[in-house]
């Protein structure tokens, strides 16, 4: 598969997102708990989308996604708490692990952006978190 809808997001490969005016391969996931008490959160790309169907009665099937990661450690990752702003390390930071696969369900859509007029942060992309509309809703009731 290239594409999928999930969680209210339509979600594609980076292949076929490749080229495009909009990037739907973009996402992140939730982790653990780290030493200190956070939650860990793994921004990546999506590289394919796979179906595994299981035969028998009833049909089931499972979505997996695999994604390349950013390292989430400080070296890759930065969070600045005060104004709620993330930034992975694009260029040179993957994330060396065999974690490659994700549930889709677990999976929520981001976009990043570049600094343009940076070139301190020319290695660096700001992580933007998209809501869909049913959970600003909920927020703002």
């Amino acid at each position: 598969m290239n594409k999928y809808c999930v969680n209210g997001f339509k979600l594609q490969s980076e292949e076929v997102s490749r080229n495009k005016k909009t990037n739907n391969s973009s996402v992140y996931i939730q982790g653990d708990v780290d030493g200190t008490g956070q939650t860990i959160e793994y921004y990546g790309v999506i590289h394919d989308i796979i179906e595994v169907r299981y035969s028998g009665w009833p049909k089931k099937k499972i979505v997996l996604f695999r994604c390349e990661w950013f390292d989430p450690s400080h070296r890759g990752t930065k969070v600045e708490h005060q104004h709620n702003i993330i930034e992975v390390k694009h260029m040179t930071k993957k994330y060396i692990s065999n974690d490659h696969f994700i549930i889709s369900q677990n999976a929520k859509q981001v976009y990043y952006a570049s600094y343009p007029l940076r070139r301190d942060k020319a290695d660096w992309w700001v992580v933007i978190k998209l809501i869909l509309w049913e959970e600003l809703k909920l927020t703002i009731s």
